[in-house]
């Protein structure tokens, strides 16, 4: 059986042996234990298991009825089909990345060989989100014009729209007049929504809701086109997150590190 996907997580075992988690096409987590992962050895092998890396893998053959539940997988081939090769030279945009692999593991669902599907499609987008990101971020790197802020901010809008958990951006969720029409415009992460200047007297967000909305209707392309982004309303939609999944901002240790570099 042979599984693609992107390198989120990693674990050194024994002197030249590792433990990999990948984000696999169909959008679950899949763990697969490799022989020599680490590289090394008298030839001197380089790891193709870099944070990032998109990897094809082929399982071994075992009795099935010793393999079916597990989560573990044994690699008997493995491939390197793309790395985001910008990324070890810059350290904040690094951290973001990581970020972007903690998040994605605190609700995607676990791949279980005999029991899950690996041609379902139902969170494939997740996939795509992932794979878009890391791509569009080495391409800012490379052309020179990474901001960590806009990365952040347009990964995180794509996230909660592909989970359909984006917040209501037309209408005031306590008077249900348009947001549009209102001068003011208050978001309200821990309560998870939008309201008018008339409802809530608080900052005015008013150009973040015309960010939002715009990001989760733009292609991840043509990322560019979203500007004026920055770190507070970025920690606005990661703050909104941690609400609809019972977090608290610090427990995304990678994010800690981001913000101490902003």
């Amino acid at each position: 059986m042979v599984f693609e996907g992107i390198v989120i997580h990693k674990v050194p075992y024994k002197e030249r042996d590792l433990i990999v988690k990948l984000i696999l096409r169909s959008g679950a987590l899949g763990s697969f234990y490799i022989y020599g992962g680490q590289g090394g050895g008298k030839h001197h092998k380089p790891t193709i298991f870099e944070l990032g890396s998109m990897v094809r893998i082929n399982i071994r053959e075992q009795n099935k009825s010793k393999l079916e539940g597990l989560e573990l997988m044994v690699a008997s081939e493995t491939q390197r089909l793309w790395e985001p090769d910008q990324l070890r030279h810059n350290i904040q945009a690094f951290y973001l990345v990581c970020l972007y692999f903690e998040v994605l593991q605190k609700f995607a669902v676990n791949f279980q060989l005999g029991f899950s599907d690996q041609n379902q499609s139902e969170h494939e987008g997740l996939f795509s989100v992932m794979s878009n990101a890391l791509f569009y971020l080495n391409e800012s790197l490379k052309s020179g014009k990474f901001q960590a802020s806009q990365q952040l901010m347009f990964f995180m809008t794509k996230l909660l729209f592909h989970m359909g958990i984006m917040p209501e951006t037309d209408l005031c969720s306590y008077c249900g007049n348009s947001l549009m029409d209102s001068k003011i415009v208050s978001f309200l992460p821990s309560d998870g929504h939008f309201a008018c200047g008339n409802c809530v007297n608080a900052e005015n967000d008013l150009g973040f809701l015309f960010r939002l909305k715009k990001g989760y209707q733009t292609k991840y392309q043509n990322y560019a086109e979203l500007t004026g982004s920055n770190f507070q309303e970025a920690d606005k939609l990661i703050q909104y997150f941690c609400h609809h999944f019972h977090l608290r901002p610090i427990e995304l240790k990678s994010y800690d590190l981001l913000m101490r570099m902003s």
